[in-house]
């Protein structure tokens, strides 16, 4: 009877952990600004930034859950892959669209998680 319960709680306590966030961040304007057309992204920058520890060792669907699927995806060596979101408004975007735009790479290890943040424009 007592594993039963033992059981339940780690069941019941499990199933109650908090979704992953980062304060202050609007992770819904995130998604709904694909190729960081309308800009939402890049404005965010500085918050994701400045909390990106947060994002470190999350699994692949935990970030894509959180950020939407990513606008790119790069594989690399050893199993590896680059998460790739647009900050600025890529060419497809219009007029206003870049041929380079800023972008933020985040790094998955050959297990699932992430290991790095980075930007770059090219």
């Amino acid at each position: 009877m007592r594993v039963i319960a033992g059981l339940f709680l780690i069941s019941t306590l499990w199933s109650c952990q908090n979704s992953p966030s980062i304060h202050e961040f609007d992770a819904i304007s995130w998604q709904n600004d694909p190729n960081g057309c309308r800009g939402d992204r890049l404005n965010q920058l500085g918050i994701i930034m400045d909390e990106q520890d947060e994002l470190l060792g999350w699994t692949e669907p935990k970030i894509i859950g959180y950020l939407g699927a990513p606008d790119y995806l790069e594989l690399y060596v050893r199993n590896q892959k680059f998460l790739i979101y647009y900050l600025e408004p890529m060419s497809d975007c219009g007029p206003e669209g870049k041929e380079n735009p800023l972008r933020m790479y985040i790094r998955m290890d050959a297990l699932g998680h992430s290991k790095e943040i980075s930007l770059r424009n090219r």
